[in-house]
């Protein structure tokens, strides 16, 4: 049996689905994103579940105790009224050093593993822009909406999705826009979403390479997208098929932008 210490209280711990995870993801990675500890961010949850008056056996409440369990906490103390959170000593996390897929099998899921995995793996990226590491910065829920789909009503005929988001991105740098603009910004993020891990543009921008792809990345996505387990493997192997080509052993993923790419 699994428990954790709230407010002197001890609360068995048990599985729950992955829809209670998902819902919680948008309120923890704005907060994840802007640099916030992850068991801090599992306390202000809670603190608000606490503050509407829903009990420890809700399902949301369950899964955030889960997941800051998952990061070593075994004793925190809210105090409501003085707004301040106390964690007592944390036991190691033992998440860091194992491969990122093991993070994902059904037992995990059920106790906040892969969604631990998944928020830390999409709010600390960076794509390697002409050698340089650009951090990806989370956007505006309706920003991106717009930006996806204004990427896919760009794509060329024949073109994969990651050519034309890389296209539009590089596009705007041509046009002088800095990295650190909203546009720039939110297509970097389209981007790093399609699991590339970092490309060349050539000075005129008419010309890009490829050089890696997230594998975990699109392992992460794909449970962020509620995928199932078949379709999670997909996307996994076409971003292995994606570095493979990087690598040589396939077909030079690089490609002419603003023209058809021939294979």
């Amino acid at each position: 049996m699994t428990t954790i210490e709230l407010n002197g209280n001890r609360i068995e711990l048990k599985p729950q689905e992955n829809a209670h995870y998902l819902h919680l993801a948008n309120n923890f990675i704005p907060l994840l994103s802007a640099g916030e500890p992850f068991a801090k961010v599992c306390a202000l949850v809670l603190a608000d579940g606490m503050r509407k008056s829903v009990g420890t056996e809700h399902p949301l409440m369950q899964s955030t105790l889960w997941m800051m369990h998952q990061v070593g906490v075994r004793t925190v103390k809210i105090d409501l009224e003085g707004q301040q959170v106390n964690f007592g000593e944390t036991a190691a996390s033992d998440m860091e050093g194992r491969p990122f897929e093991e993070n994902f099998t059904p037992g995990n899921q059920a106790t906040g593993r892969a969604m631990v995995a998944t928020l830390m793996a999409v709010t600390q990226r960076s794509v390697r822009v002409n050698g340089e590491e650009w951090a990806v910065r989370v956007q505006p829920l309706e920003t991106m909406k717009r930006v996806n789909q204004e990427t896919m009503q760009s794509r060329q005929f024949g073109e994969e999705i990651h050519v034309t988001a890389v296209r539009r991105l590089v596009t705007l740098l041509m046009q002088g826009k800095a990295k650190d603009d909203a546009e720039v910004l939110a297509a970097l993020q389209v981007v790093a979403d399609l699991n590339v891990r970092g490309f060349r543009h050539s000075a005129d921008g008419k010309q890009v390479a490829f050089e890696a792809f997230s594998e975990p990345n699109a392992l992460a996505m794909a449970y962020l997208s509620n995928l199932s387990p078949d379709h999670r493997d997909r996307a996994v192997a076409k971003a292995r098929e994606l570095n493979d080509r990087c690598m040589g052993k396939a077909p030079q993923a690089s490609a002419p932008l603003g023209r058809r790419r021939r294979d």
